[in-house]
């Protein structure tokens, strides 16, 4: 079977778990209601939201820079900006987390960091992401404790810490010698017969470079805080929304409903996570309280809010730069002498 076809399979199958999943969310709810849920809503409440949400992607930038900055010590603070907006922008549209391989090898120009070290800062960025989001989804689980939550929450939340648990103790406990062993492969002799090992061994470097930013201390626990207050001020526009639905349930509901719908976006599912998202996410809010249609009415707007500025400013910004590229080579192509 060819990479094309295994690529096509990924997609029908994403395709059809976005579809089972918006059944799910929706199966239980009529469409009445549920366009009564959203009119009802207090749409000023979407000011605060969007606020939050221009935090919590100041905070991201701020900390992919921090990180950056252990390959490049001269990177500007505004560099990173487009990048990482553009990436996000398109892995909301196109499949195969097509916007990480943007930011690693499409604007290296601007970020003058080579491409294994970006591609090592986004494997730390998931690996904060995914800690502080089970964290948080752990401390609602503790908060629920009693009220008969559907068991898949737990079992979705050991799968998931097993696995960032294990990344993590090979970064810290085994990062230097998985570094040292690929280097001496590097200087062996099948890649030294086609004289590739130098090349391949200096990206190794560039990645383990980039990697062993968590295993300082220091900068751990930095990044760490950078990444709660990311997830706080992202987990603020569920607030916000839920705010608009005159949600009444217990504090801490909109940041259970942010696990549990960030974390679901780790399942194979359509560009956007579209279903994934809104199913766990809706169920993260009825688990504290909300009632079933505003729960829904609730995270298609969260869904919405997060979905449309982004995506609209980062291929705003593609397409802008597309047309002054195309317009920079028409202005340098030489002008042949009439024959």
């Amino acid at each position: 079977m060819t990479a094309a076809a295994l690529r096509w399979i990924r997609v029908l199958g994403g395709l059809v778990i976005a579809v089972f999943c918006l059944w799910l969310a929706l199966k239980h709810v009529q469409f009445g209601a549920l366009s009564s849920a959203v009119r009802n809503l207090d749409w000023t409440w979407l000011i605060a939201a969007c606020a939050a949400l221009t935090a919590g992607y100041i905070a991201r930038i701020h900390r992919w820079w921090w990180m950056l900055r252990l390959c490049n010590p001269a990177i500007q603070w505004r560099a990173c900006v487009w990048p990482l907006l553009c990436g996000f922008a398109v892995n909301n549209v196109v499949p195969f987390r097509a916007g990480d391989a943007l930011r690693v090898v499409g604007f290296q120009n601007s970020l003058q960091t080579p491409a294994m070290a970006i591609l090592g800062s986004l494997v730390v960025e998931r690996l904060l992401d995914v800690t502080i989001l089970l964290a948080f989804f752990l401390v609602g689980m503790v908060d629920l404790r009693g009220t008969g939550v559907n068991l898949i929450y737990l079992r979705t939340a050991v799968l998931v810490a097993s696995v960032g648990a294990i990344i993590w103790l090979v970064l810290l406990l085994v990062g230097r010698q998985a570094e040292a062993f690929l280097t001496r492969l590097c200087r062996g002799r099948l890649l030294g017969k086609w004289r590739l090992g130098p090349a391949v061994e200096r990206s190794i470097q560039q990645l383990f470079k980039a990697l062993s930013i968590v295993r300082l201390p220091g900068a751990a626990a930095r990044l760490l805080l950078i990444s709660s207050v990311v997830w706080i001020c992202e987990g603020g526009v569920f607030a916000a929304v839920a705010a608009s639905a005159h949600f009444a349930g217990r504090m801490f509901g909109p940041w259970f409903a942010l696990a549990a719908g960030s974390l679901a976006t780790m399942i194979p599912s359509s560009p956007g996570y579209v279903g994934t998202f809104d199913f766990f996410t809706s169920s993260g809010f009825s688990a504290y309280g909300m009632a079933r249609t505003d729960a829904v009415a609730a995270a298609l707007i969260v869904h919405a809010v997060l979905w449309l500025p982004l995506t609209g400013i980062g291929l705003g910004y593609l397409a802008l730069a597309s047309v002054r590229s195309r317009r920079n080579e028409l202005v340098a192509r030489p002008i042949r002498p009439e024959e």
